[in-house]
């Protein structure tokens, strides 16, 4: 979903309250009860506008002293074509998609392992739907259709092939299985940490025409879904056998965007909601897709009438959903984690100067 021009002017502007001093941040590679910081970012770059700003954003996020970071997904924007060096998994026939690496149009996965890499923290990636579940679609610019499924094989085979994080220094994952490498389990200090794979366009699930075939796009739905929502029970009990203080989710779709299908993201919303109200303590889902930082309160209960007898549902007060920058919003947002403060997450904007446009005024 792309934001109005107000709606990104106000991101710009917004500060969020309460979040502690940069010299308040103490150690990263400790499990104790030290605050820390943590960096999230995702949906850039989109195209040339955003690889001129992208070094800027990872510039800034390297001038400070992060635990670790987590970019939400789509290392491109979902109408450029999914350029990759040929699959390995089929050396036989190995240029089986139109849209393949050559000198001319480099390979936009290895591209986005390379910035990672500049990162001197550890980075953890989880997919979007712009380099994989897009990349059948036949918008796609110049027709260069390529196989989503087979897309999403050579991202998991490059992002995810050990335990160990991305980034100049590492930290150790644990991974739901061979078959779901992105998805992902960590823990540090008061919080546990889930990765998971639910992209936007409805989840990767299609109902054919442009959106490429929809028996095979509905067939990988149903089988990472179920893996899905199985990681997330997973990582809740984790949590709680853990004695975790707060739990924070990152995922790449917006499931809650007015201006998109969003049907397919039913049962996770179920699963977080079952799971967030019996957890004793604050949960985080961090999305991006939506491309504007923002801080709601999203998720409901299935009441038809509220506690205060109006009709509608209760929102769900120990759930917050972190919203990252992203398109043309070139910033990243950070989060302290303070094992002493109730609300254990406090969440802060950063906004690269170089970055801002020049503001058209009123005529």
């Amino acid at each position: 979903m792309r934001k109005s021009l107000a709606a990104i002017a106000a991101a710009a502007t917004l500060m969020v309250p309460g979040v502690a001093a940069a010299n308040h941040i103490r150690g990263q590679d400790d499990d104790s009860g030290d605050t820390y910081e943590v960096g999230l970012f995702g949906d850039m770059p989109y195209a040339a506008y955003g690889r001129d700003h992208y070094p800027a954003v990872l510039a800034d996020m390297n001038e400070h002293d992060l635990a670790f970071s987590v970019f939400d997904g789509d290392a491109k924007n979902g109408s450029e074509p999914c350029y990759a060096d040929p699959h390995p998994s089929d050396p036989a026939n190995p240029t089986p998609e139109n849209a393949v690496a050559d000198a001319t149009h480099p390979d936009i996965y290895k591209y986005a392992l390379a910035k990672w890499a500049t990162l001197k923290d550890p980075v953890v990636v989880v997919p979007g739907d712009n380099e994989w579940t897009d990349c059948d679609r036949t918008t796609i610019q110049g027709g260069k259709v390529s196989d989503s499924n087979d897309r999403l094989a050579y991202e998991r085979s490059l992002f995810y092939p050990t335990d160990r994080s991305l980034g100049r220094r590492t930290i150790k994952l644990t991974r739901q299985s061979a078959q779901y490498p992105e998805n992902v389990r960590w823990r540090k200090g008061p919080v546990t940490y889930i990765g998971l794979n639910i992209p936007g366009s409805d989840n990767n699930f299609s109902l054919g025409g442009k959106d490429g075939p929809a028996a095979e796009a509905q067939a990988e739905y149903a089988a990472r879904n179920a893996a899905n929502l199985q990681w997330l029970r997973d990582g809740f009990a984790a949590a709680k056998a853990d004695h975790s203080r707060g739990v924070m989710v990152v995922i790449q779709a917006d499931m809650w965007d007015p201006g998109a299908t969003v049907t397919h993201f039913a049962d996770t919303k179920k699963e977080l909601f079952t799971q967030t109200v019996a957890f004793d303590g604050p949960v985080v889902l961090v999305n991006g897709d939506s491309h504007s930082f923002e801080v709601d309160k999203p998720l409901t209960d299935y009441a038809t009438t509220n506690a205060a007898g109006a009709a509608g549902a209760n929102v769900v007060e120990n759930f917050t959903r972190v919203t990252t920058f992203g398109e043309y919003q070139n910033h990243w947002v950070s989060v302290t984690v303070d094992p002493e403060d109730p609300d254990v997450f406090q969440f802060h904007q950063h906004i690269i100067d170089a970055n801002v446009p020049t503001y058209t005024p009123p005529a």
